[in-house]
């Protein structure tokens, strides 16, 4: 089956109910390798057709549906226009192949430009859902539209009812030409989708100010959203809805993409964006800069203003987070918070019970399925030990809820390293079953594409030997053009006794010459509000800090695990994760994962020094 962009294509509301039919039948007749995109669902300009469907084996048709409101007959043709009876009253339209060309016609001049793209075939077509050629030809339908590029009722009948894509596939080989010879390679059509949707290209993020943009094919390799990260951020609807996935997944993605295109379809109505840590917030809000009605405000920041507006004295932190939390939501008992039509959460699974809570009391509507509201989390990795369910929170998702699983940001050797090291306590559930509505257990992560070198393990026999095989470890990575927030040292929570060990990294990489930006620095509490701004080629910080963020390069180290065992684990495997392409792991005598870091390094022929 073709995947039908969005999701819900088919039977969404607002939909015509001729487009419903051409697209159910498309849907069902084509392969599961061609995209349906329905256009005027995102396009505010009314310059977009009906349907866009790229088939890797003809190219790309551009599709428009004669509709009206209730039953629509066509009554045939005068003067150029077709003559419809909608609803007993008949009413002139202009060719639809007119719209249909002129999309077409723009898509082939963007395409011209590049070399590889500059063949693909792009033709455009009419559908009649209640016509058949003869009856066409008898209305004399074909002198104002070209009876060779139509698609009429037998055919959607027959990919309908029987799944026979033929007669659709006909009607795409006159349209274009015919068969292609040889089907377009996946790299031809990761570029085709970045120039028909340039809203998918992940940074750098090409102009949105024409119908197609160029800048999607004038660098090197460009990064697309996968199909199912799209058809998940177009098919999202009101009510509560969880997106589930394995770190590198592209959860954020979907959630940024998700929370611009509410931007656009509310501009006039507030939208908050939210997670844990201020890092992670920063970088959000970087990626969010041009939506003006988005906030993106963290956690503690969003209770802090609602305790302060209510008159509800902080509690503090010694009593844990819950406590700020409970302080949070009886403020809002007091005086209700400014409400926002939708609530994205990112990184959901450092939530508490309550947090959540909170959250969904921030919303405009009342009832669960009126509200707008998204969580984005990992299960793998919950680093402060929140245990709970959906339902707990006030959040109503079974059914709703969805899975990434194929990991983007690390390379197959990072990805197998981190898992294998999470997976080897046995205490952590993993979610075999593959249940989207298990709340707790962890997803399995399927490999990536990417291959590179393999992790790096270093054994260190005390404090100050772990300090310089790290900062050795940065000079191996560091060069003289080395871009903003290319190299990561993420250190772990440190024991009594060892909080000096960040400082004393700082003061290395100083004395090294090495710039870099410390997140986590006690003396500068604003710098975590600049992690995903900064300029500096080397970030310090610890691993929680950088949760959500990502960078080419990472050496880990720190990893004395004070506290809860799988919770230090989980935090060693979220910093592992953050690395793209490289990971060194620098590991001192006492830590308890030193013998695990080894084997690993062993069984998969990584360095490793004892």
């Amino acid at each position: 089956m073709a995947v039908l962009i969005p999701e819900s294509l088919r039977s969404r509301k607002g939909v015509p109910a001729p487009v419903q039919r051409e697209a159910s039948a498309l849907g069902t007749a084509l392969d599961d390798d061609v995209t349906v995109w329905y256009e005027p669902l995102f396009d505010l300009t009314d310059t977009r057709p009906d349907l866009v469907v790229l088939d890797p084996r003809y190219g790309v048709l551009v599709i428009e549906v004669v509709k009206g409101k209730g039953k629509s007959h066509v009554l045939g043709a005068v003067n150029g226009e077709l003559r419809l009876n909608v609803d007993g009253k008949e009413q002139a339209v202009p060719s639809p192949l007119v719209r249909a060309d002129a999309f077409a016609g723009a898509l082939k001049r963007v395409l011209a430009l590049n070399a590889q793209l500059a063949a693909v075939p792009v033709g455009a077509l009419c559908v009649f859902t209640s016509l058949n050629r003869e009856t066409a030809e008898a209305r004399r339908v074909g002198d104002v539209v070209d009876l060779d590029r139509c698609i009429f009722k037998p055919a959607l009948d027959a990919a309908s009812s029987d799944g026979e894509p033929a007669p659709l596939l006909r009607a795409f080989a006159k349209a274009t030409g015919g068969m292609l010879t040889k089907a377009l390679s996946d790299e031809t059509i990761t570029l085709l989708r970045g120039v028909i949707h340039p809203d998918t290209v992940i940074n750098p993020r090409p102009s949105q100010g024409s119908l197609f943009s160029a800048a999607a094919i004038d660098g090197d390799i460009i990064k697309v959203m996968d199909r199912q990260q799209e058809r998940m951020a177009k098919s999202i609807g009101s009510g509560h809805r969880v997106i589930r996935g394995v770190a590198g997944s592209g959860k954020t993605l979907v959630l940024v993409y998700r929370a611009r295109l509410l931007s656009q379809m509310l501009p006039n109505r507030r939208i908050l964006v939210t997670c844990y840590t201020k890092s992670l917030a920063s970088q959000l809000r970087k990626e969010l800069a041009d939506c003006a009605n988005v906030d993106v405000r963290n956690l503690d920041k969003l209770m802090n203003e609602a305790m302060h507006e209510a008159g509800v004295k902080h509690p503090g932190y010694d009593g844990g987070p819950v406590a700020v939390a409970k302080a949070a939501l009886k403020a809002l008992d007091i005086k209700a918070a400014p409400k926002f039509r939708a609530v994205l959460v990112d990184e959901a699974q450092d939530f508490d019970t309550e947090a959540l809570q909170f959250c969904v009391r921030l919303l405009e509507a009342i009832e669960p399925d009126e509200q707008d509201l998204i969580i984005v989390a990992d299960s793998a990795q919950n680093i402060f030990r929140k245990k709970f369910h959906w339902k707990d929170a006030g959040i109503n998702a079974q059914g709703r809820t969805r899975l990434l699983r194929t990991n983007y940001r690390n390379t197959k050797e990072i990805l197998a390293f981190a898992y294998a090291f999470l997976t080897s306590d046995t205490s952590i559930e993993v979610q075999t079953t593959l249940d989207p509505d298990d709340d707790i257990g962890i997803i399995p992560a399927e490999a990536s594409k990417r291959s590179g070198s393999e992790p790096l393990v270093i054994g260190a026999d005390d404090n100050a030997d772990e300090v310089d095989r790290v900062l050795a470890a940065v000079k191996e990575y560091y060069g003289d053009r080395s871009r903003a927030r290319s190299i990561a040292v993420l250190y772990g929570e440190q024991p009594h006794g060892r909080e000096s060990m960040a400082a004393a990294l700082a003061a290395g990489l100083g004395r090294a010459g090495l710039p870099y930006f410390w997140v986590t620095d006690p003396d500068e509490k604003g710098n975590k509000d600049l992690a995903g701004e900064t300029d500096a080629p080397i970030v310090l910080s610890t691993i929680a800090s950088a949760k959500g963020l990502e960078f080419p390069a990472v050496v880990l180290c720190g990893l004395a695990a004070p506290g809860h065992r799988a919770t230090a684990r989980k935090l060693a495997y979220v910093g592992m994760t953050r690395a793209i392409n490289e990971l060194t792991v620098v590991v001192g005598k006492e830590s308890p994962f030193r013998a695990d870091l080894v084997s690993l390094g062993a069984q998969t022929g990584i360095g490793a020094t004892s």
